[in-house]
């Protein structure tokens, strides 16, 4: 099992939803209207530093954490500008 981090920009967020049903990813966490700074500039979702961010958290079997790495470089292999996008993974150990 692995666990998996989607940080991506709130304008790209129906094709995350459409990344995740092509890799027949149902279950996640939502993280909305988060702020945040990178080489890239702010997101404070203000006049000053519009837009914002958002987070899908997910867990993964190996085989759908394989799955959805290739949606996502085909998705990112056909875009004429690089989407706000990066992805996050590590592996899982069950607590309890």
């Amino acid at each position: 099992m692995h666990t998996m981090m989607a940080l991506f920009d709130s304008e790209i967020r129906d094709e995350m939803f459409l990344l995740m049903e092509l890799a027949k990813i149902k279950n996640y966490t939502h993280f909305v209207g988060l702020h945040g700074s990178s080489d890239h500039g702010k997101k404070e979702g203000s006049v000053a530093w519009p837009g914002t961010n958002e987070i899908f958290l997910l867990i993964l079997s190996d085989i759908q954490l394989v799955e959805f790495k290739e949606v996502v470089q085909s998705y990112k292999a056909n875009r004429k500008q690089s989407p706000g996008l990066l992805i996050f993974s590590w592996p899982l150990a069950e607590f309890m």
